[in-house]
């Protein structure tokens, strides 16, 4: 082809391109006029969303819509962000079932409200945790906005979750919309997360949370800055990533834990007010995990007269240091307690935390402009984090406690001191020091350690000094069993235990166990000794019939470690003569588990406990029965804080007891601590429940039972339903009754006799001022004829999540198959 056709083919390409180009010339800006008449200029940073403009308009930059707006966004940067300007209106999210409402996915995106009252432009959505949003895999995407993008702004508007709250439109009535259900259930109103990236930098000016549990989850961001904001929930609604900051602004508090977690470096409140507004008396404990908290210029207020104390957390930890400056009561100073977690700052100290240095990291970040504020120091430190507790033994290898300081341009030096001179402190540099131990006395001791920054700011670690390890002692006389034909068996032996004039005190570890034959081979372990004190005595029952006991003795006393074990075993096998009683009442059985060897324990014997976890057929959401330790015996948190018992450890908790006699009827009686004080025992309701098993075979999972389960038709109290079960599938025999019963101090009786299945539930609790208002009753009797079947065993399975505040606490467990001898 001839060079000028080229060119000429060439040239009439270049002409039609420029024809097109002024057909429709390319917009690269807007200048446009706001509802209030403010300007705009827009274009591909700066975007602008109005709902009242006409459909046949052009929207270059424009949209009716701020989910195609966001659609239509790049990420900005820091230097220049993505814009996106809202009209006042009322913006649905459109959440569905098993989606969040919007998603930004951006970088440096801001929402700005183009109004002064937050109130008048509202993002909104009103599902909650199986209100309106479930997943397959237990977890809820309820929230209202959801980012995965850093640098996330928003300004002058309403971010809100309606699932229990009224959305209320001042500016136009017409848009108020009553919430979705009166079950206060997990509704968030914002979220953040994203796995392959750090979160960074968010800021919230004149901005309303609004919302009840949950309402705020940005434990996923590093950073926050919120200014002028309003935030209002129940339990949980705000918490921390490295640290956020609030300043001027109103904390509106209808439960008691208002911060899950204040996050690695805390949270702070600069100037201002919480209002708690409680339905019952109770404390105010502001965070629910022990974490830093800083008041600066704080003022608590009381709206209906039911605040009794305000606690920094739920369980305090000695590492936990809080700082309150200006903190007031009513406009009257207040000390948070407990007073040893709370560092009342000097003048000079409180300077430290401007927003500036609180959030200013390691790129000098200000997001308030207030860092030509900060105090002129160099040793401004805001809190000292320091190794939490330690554990030494007099003449053994010493232990290093090591401290830093936040944040982390302030002096790195730290101050160390113990309160008792039973630790000898060498300093290894500026930040750690090595703990020598010196206890000569006959019991452990707790000292604590004092690390102090430059400017006063303290931690402390607590450090217990064991004496030094001595051998375990000799036996003077090796074990021995006798008391067989009293129902029990009793052991006993004798151990040097003479020190000078004093005696130690005995320490041994006495297990117990059951075999078939008398070599004693593979025997299972029965009873075990608790809290350092010897199990001398067994009793009898009839999983021992045909079995040899043995016992085996550790030799130990305060100062030493278990000796070899001793072994004993009991001369004859055990038969149902031995047992004490007549008849059926040889084949009761009632316990507190102090005894019992926790563990992995699948096997269904006869009179003995099968220890196990299980996927129940009708679960709602999948989890996995872990092959693990299902339960310990020990002492919980909150409602099962105040007593020691058999506690939930892995999800499918299942405790059952086999028995193949033939029985007519039949009594079991539970009493238990759900962990949770509320009524509602479970961390979602979402299909978690407790089943307690009578007249139940253990092989075919066959008989019935009593069902406790959460729904969503309260948040503050359970469903109890008669079950019957056919080869593992349940089916509902009664109506189901909510109750506040399962609560602390729990009771259930379930008795069948001559053809009728009756329950019985109650609780030593008393009832909210909201469960009195529901009408819901603090007992229970259930009723259902049944067919009868000879089944003996019983049990219960637990299908809840196991958090610290999701578990069960079983205190006693009784078996009764005598019930017409007795009653």
């Amino acid at each position: 082809m001839h060079t000028s056709t080229r060119l000429a083919r060439f040239s009439m390409v270049i002409l039609i391109a420029l024809l097109a180009a002024c057909e429709k010339p390319a917009v690269s800006s807007l200048a446009i006029n706001t509802l209030t008449g403010e300007s705009l200029q827009l274009n591909s940073r700066h975007f602008y969303v109005n709902p009242a403009l006409p459909a046949s308009k052009p929207h270059t930059f424009q949209f009716k819509n701020l989910h195609d707006a966001v659609a239509a966004a790049d990420s900005g940067s820091e230097q220049q962000p993505m814009v996106i300007y809202l009209e006042p209106d009322v913006y649905p999210m459109n959440g569905t079932e098993t989606d969040r409402g919007l998603y930004i996915h951006q970088d440096w995106l801001s929402l700005i409200g183009l109004a002064s009252d937050p109130q008048d432009v509202v993002l909104a959505d009103n599902r909650g945790h199986t209100i309106g949003a479930s997943s397959e895999k237990g977890s809820s995407p309820a929230e209202t906005l959801f980012v995965t993008g850093t640098g996330f702004r928003a300004e002058n508007l309403t971010l809100g979750n309606y699932c229990n709250v009224d959305l209320v439109y001042p500016k136009d009535p017409s848009k108020n919309q009553p919430k979705r259900s009166a079950t206060i259930t997990q509704a968030y109103v914002i979220g953040a997360h994203h796995p392959d990236k750090v979160l960074d930098k968010y800021v919230f000016k004149n901005v309303r949370f609004v919302s009840m549990l949950d309402t705020i989850a940005l434990g996923h961001v590093k950073r926050a800055y919120y200014e002028n904001v309003y935030v209002q929930g129940t339990d949980d609604y705000m918490g921390g990533g490295d640290i956020h900051v609030m300043k001027n602004a109103v904390l509106h508090n209808y439960t008691s834990k208002p911060v899950y977690s204040a996050g690695k470096n805390g949270m702070a409140f600069i100037d201002s007010e919480w209002r708690v507004a409680f339905s019952d008396p109770q404390d105010l404990t502001i965070t629910k995990v022990s974490s830093p908290i800083y008041l600066i210029n704080n003022n608590f207020s009381d709206t209906n007269g039911n605040l009794r104390d305000i606690r920094w957390a739920n369980y305090p930890r000695s590492d936990v240091q809080s700082m309150s400056w200006r903190t007031t009561r009513e406009g009257e100073p207040y000390t948070i307690q407990p007073q040893a977690n709370t560092l009342l700052l000097s003048d000079r100290q409180a300077a430290a935390f401007s927003v500036h240095n609180l959030l200013k990291g390691e790129d000098d970040w200000d997001p308030a402009g207030d860092k030509a504020t900060d105090p002129a120091t160099t040793d401004a430190a805001i809190n000292v984090s320091v190794t939490a507790n330690a554990t030494l033994r007099t003449g053994e290898a010493p232990v290093i406690l090591q401290a830093s300081v936040f944040p982390a341009d302030a002096s790195q030096t730290i101050h160390w001191h113990a309160d008792n001179d039973m630790l000898t402190l060498e300093p290894i540099d500026s930040q750690s020091v090595r703990v020598i131990g010196h206890n000569d006395s006959e019991a452990s001791a707790t000292v604590q350690v004092t690390a102090s920054a430059e400017n006063g700011i303290y931690n402390h670690s607590v450090v217990t000094v064991h004496p030094a390890l001595l051998p375990a002692p000799a036996f003077i006389s090796k074990p021995a069993l006798s008391g067989v034909n009293a129902g029990s068996l009793q052991l006993s032996y004798a151990l040097d235990l003479a020190h000078g004039k004093h005696t130690r005190p005995d320490h041994s570890h006495v297990t117990w166990y059951r075999a078939r034959d008398k070599d004693g081979s593979n025997a299972l372990p029965v009873a075990i000794s608790h809290g350092n004190q010897p199990l001398l005595q067994y009793a009898l029952t009839t999983g021992d019939v045909g079995h040899y006991l043995l016992a085996t003795v550790a030799p130990a006393h305060n100062r030493s470690q278990p000796g070899e074990p001793q072994l004993v075993i009991s001369a004859r096998a055990i038969t149902l003569n031995d047992i004490p009683g007549d008849g059926l009442a040889k084949f009761n059985i009632s316990t507190d588990f102090k005894h019992l060897p926790t563990g992995w324990q699948p096997q269904l014997l006869d009179g003995t406990w099968t220890q196990d976890t299980f996927y129940p057929k009708d679960q709602k959401v999948a989890w996995r029965a872990e092959e693990t330790t299902p339960w310990t015996y020990d002492r919980g948190i909150n409602g099962a804080g105040q007593q020691t018992g058999l506690l939930t450890t892995a999800q499918g908790a299942r405790l059952l007891y086999s028995q193949s006699v033939s029985i007519d009827d039949m009594r079991v009686v539970v009493e238990m601590n759900p962990a949770k004080m509320a009524s509602q025992g479970f961390g979602s309701p979402n299909g978690q429940y407790l089943e307690i098993y009578i007249k139940y075979d253990t092989r075919s999972q066959s008989g019935y039972a009593l069902r406790i389960e959460r729904t969503n038709k309260y948040g503050f109290a359970t469903d109890y339903t008669l079950y019957r079960y056919e080869n593992g599938v349940g089916k509902a025999i009664s109506d189901s009754i909510s109750t506040t019963a399962f609560s602390p101090g729990a009771r259930v009786e379930l008795t069948i006799s001559k053809g009728v299945f009756t329950a019985k539930a109650t609780t030593s609790s008393a009832r909210s001022s909201d469960q009195i208002a529901a009408g819901l009753p603090d007992s229970v009797t259930l009723l259902a004829q049944v067919e009868n079947n000879t089944f003996g065993g019983a049990g219960l399975q637990h299908t809840g999540t196991v958090g610290g505040e999701s578990r069960l606490q079983i205190t006693r467990l009784s078996i009764n198959y005598d019930i017409n001898e007795d009653h």
